[in-house]
């Protein structure tokens, strides 16, 4: 096992005709751009994927690196395996600086999102591959049965089977073995479950769990989906952008944001977020004066401020309530497994999200009384920093 810490790192890619060509391929999951609207910088002809990152990981633990594609989580990874050198910055295992060295050095165990199996070899020479190059021969028989022990029911019939007959949760258990044969030091997963179906992600998900309870290995899991994230990690470093915006337990980091990007990413649906303006130490939000109690909000005075209240924490009446203001239903979606409902509402030009207890009497154009629970309301600066 081993404790991890990355200190400043800087790391830029060469842009080409609007394509990134960076000395080491990064993931596909590492684009420079998509639809979330994570565009990192672009000067010079370099876009800055990582900008000063810093963070820890301490021993035996699993931290996931969670982001929407494009903020710079595989390009990370990359470093921390030695695959990328960073422009700036230092890596260390045990406190000692590992930057230079290189990834066969470094002793990590790699899985890719797209397998990476070696298309002519049968999975036990995948498997045993390392072996062989290493000239240690011998050991490889044992260590593919011990991997057979610890895969569980069913690998060892993948054993002699090539990578194209293989179906997509088979090839990544192997490429999962193969990480695990070696007995790496540092577990580094790059997403490997987005290529899976919903119903087979799931049970890879229970695998993995018990593998990274079973071997206690230092391990960093990168991936854009936070059920994943929560399921697999003990703590959670959340990217934008090609930095790290806060790290802790999903509890944390879902009680208290650091800022609107960590409030508007977590949560299924995330929090809302709506446009208000500080009037008199309160906050005006659409037809709402809510008052917080707040001395900081008076230096704040007429300034435009962000209005964050989770979909849980919205309250919907048919009857009218103290501070209620009524609102047109737009849709209502039912979550039949969780017992509840989704139903939207128009403010302005933003939409708010309630859920709560199903409801049959809501239909679209029904109006009701919409209120906040006054506890769990949250107000971020122009600047998106939390300051309630």
């Amino acid at each position: 096992m081993v404790a991890i810490e990355i200190k400043g790192i800087e790391l830029d890619f060469s842009v080409r005709n609007d394509k990134r060509r960076p000395v080491d391929l990064p993931s596909t999951s590492d684009r420079i751009e998509d639809e979330e609207g994570q565009s990192p910088v672009v000067e010079d002809g370099l876009v800055h994927a990582l900008d000063g990152v810093n963070l820890s990981i301490r021993n035996g633990e699993t931290l996931a690196v969670l982001g929407p594609s494009g903020c710079g989580k595989s390009s990370l990874l990359r470093v921390i395996a030695g695959l990328a050198e960073p422009r700036r910055g230092g890596v260390y295992f045990d406190g000692v600086e590992v930057t230079n060295t290189s990834p066969r050095e470094r002793h990590v165990g790699l899985v890719f999102q797209d397998y990476a199996l070696y298309p002519h070899m049968e999975s036990k020479r995948n498997l045993s591959f390392f072996f062989i190059v290493n000239q240690r021969s011998d050991e490889s028989e044992d260590r593919v049965r011990d991997v057979c022990e610890i895969m569980g029911e069913g690998f060892e019939d993948l054993l002699e089977r090539m990578p194209r007959k293989l179906s997509g949760g088979e090839k990544q258990r192997v490429a999962v073995g193969r990480c695990i044969i070696r007995d790496p030091s540092v577990f580094l997963l790059d997403e490997p479950l987005s290529n899976l179906d919903a119903r087979l992600r799931a049970t890879l998900r229970l695998q993995l769990k018990r593998l990274l309870q079973h071997f206690g290995t230092t391990a960093i899991y990168v991936t854009h989906d936070q059920s994943e994230a929560v399921a697999l990690a003990d703590r959670i470093a959340l990217m934008q952008s090609g930095q790290i915006s806060q790290v802790g337990t999903y509890r944390e980091l879902y009680d208290k944001p650091h800022n609107t990007f960590v409030a508007g990413f977590l949560g299924e649906p995330p929090m809302n977020l709506l446009p208000g303006r500080v009037h008199q130490s309160n906050v005006q939000v659409g037809a709402w004066d809510l008052s917080f109690n707040e001395d900081r909000l008076r230096i704040l005075e007429g300034e435009s401020v962000t209005f964050g209240i989770r979909p849980e924490h919205v309250i919907v009446s048919e009857e009218d309530r103290t501070g209620a203001s009524w609102l047109e239903v737009e849709t209502v979606q039912p979550l039949v497994s969780d017992r509840e409902q989704l139903t939207t509402f128009m403010v302005g030009q933003s939409r708010l999200i309630a859920r709560h207890r199903p409801n049959s009497k809501l239909r679209n154009g029904s109006k009701v009384a919409v209120c906040f629970s006054a506890s769990h309301m949250y107000v971020f600066d122009s600047r998106g920093i939390r300051i309630i």
